[in-house]
């Protein structure tokens, strides 16, 4: 009698699991991530496909864009750098998404691993922060970087980083929240639909929602 109920038990799991799978189609190297991509590590890029050659101390964002092919993003001499892995020829030399003045920073990258993928960064001029993007489909490549546009992130803070919150569905559809400059008791989020582009950022309460972001400042 033990061994039927322990395969019930064992098969409710599986179950489970494929639900948590699916209520997530973001596809990040080393598993899903629930809102933002995060930094992969070897022990967490698929055993398939190895970690990009960066600089020392640098953490690439990492995405499968299809089923043995992926990106990866990260920030040298300033800008945002790109990389994309297919098999046999493994990683592609990184090329810069833009060289323009100014320093990037934050990169983060989302995909729906069916080759199509979207980066956005931070973007500082002085004491002017944006945010930029830039569109990866698997047939043309990356699309020229632009603004987001209503977009004003907060200012980082010393040992406080607000990176943005991306996250992509099944259809290509982006979704994006970061910590306001406007108000430290807000958010911004801002929404991308294929053929329509970027929807303007809006300003919400810090506390509005699940997985609020966390004020900036010291601790």
């Amino acid at each position: 009698m033990r061994r039927p109920a322990l395969v019930l038990v064992l098969a409710m799991l599986a179950l489970a699991g494929c639900r948590d799978r699916a209520t997530n189609p973001t596809a990040v190297l080393g598993g899903p991530a629930p809102a933002a991509s995060r930094a992969a590590t070897p022990a967490e890029a698929d055993a398939g496909i190895p970690m990009p050659a960066v600089p020392p101390g640098t953490q690439p964002r990492l995405a499968r864009s299809g089923v043995d092919t992926a990106l990866a993003v990260w920030t040298q001499d300033g800008h945002v750098v790109a990389a994309t892995y297919t098999p046999p020829a493994g990683w592609g030399p990184a090329t810069p998404l833009e060289q323009i003045y100014g320093e990037a920073s934050e990169p983060q990258l989302a995909s729906n691993g069916q080759g199509v993928a979207m980066a956005v960064w931070r973007h500082t001029v002085g004491s002017i922060q944006s945010l930029r993007f830039s569109r990866y489909e698997a047939a043309t490549g990356w699309s020229p970087p632009d603004v987001l546009p209503g977009a004003l992130p907060r200012p980082p803070a010393a040992g406080h980083e607000d990176a943005v919150q991306l996250s992509m569905d099944a259809a290509g559809e982006v979704s994006a929240r970061w910590a306001s400059g406007f108000d430290a008791r807000e958010v911004q989020t801002a929404r991308f639909v294929p053929g329509q582009g970027w929807s303007r950022a809006l300003s919400e309460p810090l506390a509005a929602g699940p997985g609020a972001a966390p004020a900036s400042g010291p601790h």
